[in-house]
């Protein structure tokens, strides 16, 4: 028996074929074929066009010009993207079975944080993500020794979880050493640290991170978060900045 079928054609427009018992001899009836529409068999792969039917120019390329402040690239992005994607397999492996909350240190880490939790795989039981502000600083440039939390994280919804900590660099460890037990005195059940880079040229208490992404060099750096008196956060790369355009 021959019956009528609709067909999901290009365009997204339901394309009416006839149909018998093999689908290879489908025929098409009644309007005239639309100028963007093409038949294809269902039976063997359509060849890819060399060129789309509409080409548009790439308003964003892959490959953006470096900053004209930045004096040299040390992470180009390819590399950040490579080593996230390596560390959220490493962290989706141990978090498997767990039900994780990952807490992102803003604002250095905020880019690296929503691409390594994109990277996170097996999937863990679930996975929770929140943002807050840290510092040991007080009134000057010296680390206080106490950390300080933004108002608007409440420390009580660590209680009874499994905390991932991410932060974008770690130098002297006087921050992170203080918030990993300020996390555990409030009842976390477990607390782990990842950061993308650890200068250790600059560590002032013994401290490692559970995950690294990359062993810094003792620069001055930017980028991918990273800031310079909130400029170069943009930028898809970590890179040191040009001398003249620090302020000493």
């Amino acid at each position: 028996m021959w019956s009528t079928r609709s067909l999901g054609g290009p365009c997204g427009r339901p394309t009416s074929a006839v149909v018998g018992h093999t689908i290879g001899s489908a025929k098409l009836i009644g309007a005239r074929p639309r100028p963007c529409a093409q038949l294809r068999s269902l039976s063997r792969p359509t060849a890819t066009p060399e060129t789309p039917p509409h080409p548009q120019q790439r308003l964003h390329p892959r490959c953006l010009p470096i900053h004209p402040e930045i004096n040299a690239v040390i992470y180009s992005e390819d590399v950040i993207e490579a080593r996230v994607a390596e560390m959220g397999r490493l962290i989706g492996q141990d978090y498997q079975h767990t039900e994780l909350l990952v807490l992102g240190v803003l604002k250095g880490a905020f880019m690296f944080t929503t691409d390594l939790v994109r990277h996170i795989y097996p999937y863990p039981a679930s996975l929770e993500v929140d943002f807050f502000k840290a510092s040991s600083y007080g009134s000057g440039t010296t680390s206080s020794g106490v950390v300080q939390l933004d108002s608007a994280f409440k420390l009580e919804s660590v209680a009874g979880k499994h905390v991932l900590l991410v932060e974008d660099i770690i130098d002297s460890g006087n921050t992170f050493s203080r918030l990993v037990a300020v996390m555990r005195e409030a009842g976390a059940a477990t607390v782990r640290v990842a950061a993308l880079l650890d200068k250790k040229a600059r560590r002032r208490v013994p401290f490692e991170a559970d995950y690294t992404g990359f062993e810094c060099p003792d620069e001055f750096i930017v980028g991918y978060g990273i800031d310079y008196a909130e400029k170069y956060r943009n930028l898809p790369y970590i890179g040191s900045v040009r001398e003249e355009f620090i302020r000493h």
